[in-house]
């Protein structure tokens, strides 16, 4: 009899056991039903970070348990850092808000002073990445400085918009690390503010943006030979390094050190566009966030509507980016002071 009702229970138990996920997919879809989920762009409209929220916005209501409906709204401001500290402060923390922000704003808090950032990075929950790739720095045809090499004695006037901006911090990291000359004119409002700038005249080029972003906004300019490509800040050769022949930054490292530097600030590129939702959203709906950011980047549709629109769909599961975060943060004092005096943009503003 002992034994019959130990089996009863077993298999109750299993039977409660296979059904548990499907009871937590059941009370994800119940809570967001009918909700509206809050995606926030930390760029202007029409700049990069715009254009993949509201890509992503588009698709991602039908892979979330419940299909809520995506409402994208821009939140610009201080190079990521404001959107970012809305989701970590003041946006409900439920999951049903996120925000699609800066590398920089993640990472920023690390070189700068951490005790004083509005945001723990670490403390952030991450969905995942949409894309990541080298920077790129991008140079009118008719400015004085032809290649990289040039930098060393030329001056080059570029564009940024703000501090931890990666338009900002590329210039002024190459001018502290290598010697580079470049002049940075800052105020722009995003990367489409600069990238129209370079295009009317009123500055010669400008860094930190990748291949994917720079063909959704001046591709035309690079087919017709009015822009190009001068280097790739990044070291790691790639199929865009090799076929275009472009030089890497890191060539021009003067030691060991120098190189290391470089690397913890390139580290942030595995990661272009971060989205993350706000601390405290209980782990089931996190999951289930994860699993759509994930699954909606495989989406025939979404990736059909990334090829017209000229721009790279790369996956990055919000696990692992958790992780790079983690680690990052975990960076040796030494090397910290090191790249907090690299990204000094006193001796780089015009």
């Amino acid at each position: 009899m002992a034994a019959e009702k130990y089996l009863a229970c077993a298999i109750i138990c299993a039977a409660a056991a296979i059904g548990s996920p499907a009871r937590a997919q059941d009370a994800v879809a119940e809570f967001y039903r009918g909700k509206q989920i809050s995606i926030y762009a930390a760029s202007s409209a029409g700049g990069g970070y715009d254009t993949y929220a509201r890509l992503l916005g588009r698709h991602i209501g039908r892979y979330i348990p419940g299909n809520p409906t995506p409402v994208v709204q821009n939140m610009p401001g201080a190079a990521g850092k404001t959107a970012t500290a809305f989701i970590a402060n003041v946006a409900p923390r439920d999951g049903t808000a996120m925000t699609g922000t800066y590398a920089q704003a993640i990472t920023d808090p690390l070189v700068t002073d951490r005790a004083k950032s509005p945001y723990d990075p670490e403390k952030m929950l991450y969905l995942g990445s949409m894309e990541g790739e080298p920077y790129l720095c991008f140079v009118r045809s008719d400015a004085p400085v032809k290649t990289m090499q040039d930098l060393l004695e030329k001056e080059l006037i570029v564009g940024g918009s703000a501090p931890g901006a990666s338009m900002v911090a590329s210039p002024a990291l190459l001018n502290n690390v290598i010697g580079t000359k470049f002049r940075l004119v800052m105020g722009y409002k995003g990367s489409r503010e600069v990238t129209l700038a370079a295009i009317r005249g009123e500055i010669q080029g400008w860094c930190g943006m990748g291949w994917s972003a720079s063909q959704a906004v001046i591709r035309q300019e690079l087919e017709r030979g009015e822009l190009r490509i001068l280097f790739q800040e990044n070291g790691e050769e790639n199929e865009l390094t090799r076929r275009l022949k472009i030089p890497r930054a890191t060539e021009l490292a003067r030691s060991k050190e120098d190189l290391q530097v470089m690397n913890l600030f390139y580290s942030q590129q595995r990661f272009g566009r971060p989205y993350i939702t706000t601390p405290g959203v209980p782990a089931d709906r996190l999951a289930a966030l994860r699993d759509a950011f994930a699954n909606v980047l495989s989406d025939k549709q979404l990736l059909s509507e990334a090829e017209r629109l000229n721009i790279r769909v790369t996956l990055m599961r919000g696990e692992e980016l958790q992780n790079i975060v983690s680690n990052i943060y975990k960076t040796p004092p030494e090397l910290v002071e090191r790249a907090k005096k690299a990204l000094d943009i006193s001796g780089v503003v015009k």
